[in-house]
């Protein structure tokens, strides 16, 4: 294959950037170099999400802005991948005529092949079919920084939440095996990251589907005894999985960090019930006492949906409730978007959008409030930073995060030579809080 432009387009969650960090890596072996510039690619792939309506749409927007490039050069492949092409498939090549490629979560190591038979054959190609072996080469993948890293432990789910398309777009729960993922990471260590960040759809049921007699707290022992590894972190947990051992392990071993993504969706039982959470109210907020009584310092964040089918005021009160009583750090904040092939997309008592939009507007302000008392109460204190790289905004500050992950930016006076601070373990004192950050002086250094 000769050398070529990749241009990538990533939407989405944190599973998508990981799948991007291979389909890059992938290409590279086949010559294909990646760009920022859309003018100049011979190639441009969209990694999609369809987790929300509005997500799609974008897709869509985007195909549509592709099109003059394509009339400019009709050599130019244009590829979808992702969720929206896993479970829309060749109605994306019906509905955008300028796209070549459509490709599914589970075969991205087709990806060369795919793009080298469209050069051959000038075919417009459709293939969601899934590729059972889901270890891919990590050798193969791109990663995007130096000092941080995701790794895939697992893919799909099996709760079919009545809201959520992802066993649609990811298929069933499977798990990778221990050592590909040991292997992974000591690989990582020895390239000089830092952090690992575990990625699933439901982290807590790791092993169920594999006969080596593992679980997710046994595997997190096993990360945590890698040298060169400084932190370990993990999305997302299920709270019906969240188990006792799993919290003993986050409180015991020394790299996992104070750190918990943990979605309650609704505060609302009946609301609950009709996602099909598997869980109550109740039993959530029991793991919650569970989790700070272990672990004092957890920083919690979770997911939030309002505007669910039947949500009524008082529904949405009961959600209004457990976000004041548990006090995230932060939450995601969605407003309900029926999916395709979702059972709520079916449900007769749908909410409208203007209620929605208020619903949305108040838990935002609510939350708003909350992460900013927070954040303040860490000013004058001085915490442990993995300094990350030079803050996007301004080279002469770095960025980095705490074990609590919440991200601060640091000046570089003082003697502290920038170059020699990336990737290293520093003590910042917090000299401002800020809602979507922190701001701190350098003073030590751990390593």
């Amino acid at each position: 294959m000769s050398e070529k432009n990749l241009a990538l387009l990533t939407f989405g969650c944190q599973m998508n950037k990981y799948d991007s960090e291979k389909i890059v890596g992938l290409l590279e072996n086949s010559g294909i170099r990646l760009t920022d510039n859309l003018d100049t690619a011979d190639i441009i792939i969209l990694n999609t999400c369809s987790i929300r309506e509005k997500a799609e749409h974008k897709v869509y927007s985007q195909l549509g802005r592709l099109t003059p490039l394509k009339k400019k050069n009709p050599n130019l492949i244009i590829g979808v991948g992702g969720c929206v092409a896993q479970i829309q498939g060749k109605k994306i090549l019906q509905r955008a005529p300028q796209v070549d490629l459509v490709f599914g979560t589970l075969n991205i190591n087709k990806l060369p092949g795919f793009i080298r038979e469209i050069e051959e054959t000038s075919a417009r190609i459709s293939d969601i079919d899934s590729n059972s072996d889901i270890d891919t080469d990590s050798a193969a993948i791109k990663r995007e920084g130096a000092v941080q890293a995701w790794v895939n432990i697992m893919h799909g789910c099996d709760n079919y939440c009545s809201y959520c398309v992802v066993p649609y777009t990811r298929g069933r729960e499977k798990s990778r095996t221990r050592e590909s993922i040991l292997t992974e990471i000591r690989g990582l260590s020895e390239k000089g990251f830092k952090e690992v960040t575990l990625l699933g759809q439901n982290v807590n049921s790791y092993g169920s589907d594999l006969s080596e007699g593992i679980d997710f707290p046994d595997l997190l022992s096993l990360i945590d005894k890698i040298e060169g590894i400084k932190r370990i972190r993990f999305i997302t947990s299920h709270p019906k999985d969240l188990s006792d051992n799993l919290i003993k392990a986050m409180a015991e071993l020394p790299k996992v960090c104070e750190s918990l993504h943990l979605p309650i969706q609704s505060g609302s039982d009946s609301i609950l019930q009709n996602m099909k959470r598997g869980y109550t109210s109740g039993e959530y907020l029991k793991n919650i006492d569970k989790v700070k009584e272990a672990i004092p310092e957890i920083s919690l964040s979770s997911d939030v949906i309002v505007g669910f089918p039947g949500e009524t005021d008082e529904d949405f009160e009961k959600t209004r409730d457990i976000i004041k009583s548990v006090r995230y750090d932060g939450i995601f904040l969605f407003k309900y978007s029926p999916r395709p092939e979702t059972p709520a997309s079916e449900f007769s008592n749908q909410i409208p959008n203007d209620v929605k939009q208020a619903r949305f507007e108040n838990i935002m302000e609510l939350q708003k409030e909350i992460t900013l008392n927070k954040n303040k109460k860490l000013e004058g204190k001085i915490v442990e930073i993995l300094i990350e790289g030079n803050n996007k905004n301004d080279n002469s500050k770095l960025t980095g995060r705490t074990r609590t992950n919440k991200l601060v930016t640091i000046p570089t006076e003082g003697g502290f030579k920038k170059e020699d601070l990336t990737g290293k373990l520093i003590d910042v004192k917090i000299t401002r809080a800020n809602l979507y950050g922190l701001e701190g002086i350098i003073v030590g250094s751990r390593q």
